[in-house]
């Protein structure tokens, strides 16, 4: 069994940097997409690959109306984008190669909060307090 090894400080902070790149690329609209400059995108998160050749960035539309085809739109444009953000990296040797996914973890977090607040598991949690 083999352990994923955490990222090291520099991929973190390439992360980051491209977080706030593509942040600053989203609001300024330089995209000249109408499907995507139209849609308010939160970049949640980007992890690097330890080799920096490679940025899985995680986005969430600030409607859930606006979710249909978003990853799809932004992996088809990511050449463009990765073009828009290549000016933020300057210091690096290669510019990492975007792709795009959509974050489910509020999703999740809103699922767990839910059946926490379910009836019967609140029963049991009182239950549990009483012992």
């Amino acid at each position: 069994m083999s352990k994923k090894k955490p990222p090291s400080q520099r991929q973190l902070r390439v992360g980051e940097t491209i977080r706030h790149a593509l942040g600053e690329v989203f609001i300024s609209r330089r995209l000249d997409e109408p499907g995507l400059d139209t849609t308010t995108v939160t970049v949640t998160e980007v992890e690097t690959s330890p080799d920096l050749k490679l940025a899985t960035v995680y986005v969430r539309p600030l409607l859930d109306s606006d979710r249909e085809g978003l990853v799809e739109m932004l992996n088809a444009h990511a050449g463009r984008i990765r073009g828009l953000v290549t000016p933020a990296l300057r210091g690096m040797k290669y510019m990492p190669r975007l792709r795009f996914r959509l974050d489910t973890s509020a999703d999740y977090a809103a699922r767990i909060d839910e059946l926490l607040r379910d009836p019967k598991v609140a029963r049991d949690l009182d239950r549990d307090d009483e012992d």
